[in-house]
């Protein structure tokens, strides 16, 4: 993976000069640029131990309170369907759903729009004290925030004829939910969650803390707010209190 320095617009105007729409190019923002291409399962969840021939692995944890990836999605999916108009109709969709509203999965969220991507890197308001507290369980972190071009040549998954858990590669989202829509959103799944992504060409910016506010205002001049990421009550309230607070 190549890793660069992105520090303003005009520094991202060139980056996107030379893509072309429909050729494979994907992007995905990240609050700290420290963070590996792990989906949330991996950073939750220790690794599996695989024992060698002969020996027994226990594990001493209660099993009642233990819940797995398979059966958190499976009782996420048990108390989503009385808020749902539409329930989805496939595993690959549920897993979507779940990971749009926060159940840890599998899945890595990418999108066709470099803007959203952009926002996703820098669009959490931070100061001095929002860096201290990050700093307390990783003094070395630095507040930067990272920016992802991922250009993959081989087409999305069919998933009709796949399983999610047993699949590697890029699949859209048919039961599309209005955030989805709005964002652009498709997903990376890996069989192995816990190894980082290292598909197709991945470039990682790195965006440093000094600048991350400025560049949250000019993405706030195009449109791309916190409301048009997350449309609904929630997003226009949450724009009027940052415009409250002087952002």
């Amino acid at each position: 993976m190549e890793n660069r320095a992105l520090t303003s617009f005009e520094e991202l105007r060139s980056v996107l000069r030379n893509i072309a729409l429909n050729d494979g190019y994907f992007f995905r923002g990240e609050r700290r640029s420290d963070y590996s291409l792990k989906p949330k399962i991996a950073r939750l969840v220790a690794q599996p131990v695989t024992s060698e021939d002969g020996k027994l692995v226990l594990d001493l944890r209660y099993p009642v309170s233990i819940v797995n990836e398979r059966e958190a999605l499976q009782r996420f999916k048990a108390a989503a369907r009385p808020y749902l108009n539409s329930a989805p109709d496939s595993e690959w969709d549920w897993l979507a759903l779940a990971q749009h509203h926060g159940l840890p999965t599998r899945l890595l969220d990418w999108t066709t729009n470099p803007l959203v991507a952009l926002y996703f890197a820098v669009g959490e308001m931070i100061d001095d004290d929002w860096l201290k507290r990050e700093q307390l369980k990783t003094p070395e972190f630095k507040g930067s925030a990272a920016f992802y071009v991922m250009r993959v040549k081989h087409p999305p998954l069919d998933t009709l004829n796949s399983v999610p858990f047993e699949s590697d590669g890029l699949f859209f989202a048919s039961h599309v939910t209005p955030r989805i829509a709005s964002q652009g959103g498709l997903f990376s799944i890996q069989q192995n969650p816990y190894k980082p992504l290292k598909w197709g060409r991945i470039t990682k910016y790195s965006i440093p803390f000094e600048v991350r506010m400025d560049m949250k205002r000019e993405l706030a001049l195009y449109g791309v707010t916190h409301g048009f990421i997350y449309p609904g009550l929630e997003g226009i309230a949450k724009d009027l209190e940052e415009r409250i607070n002087s952002f």
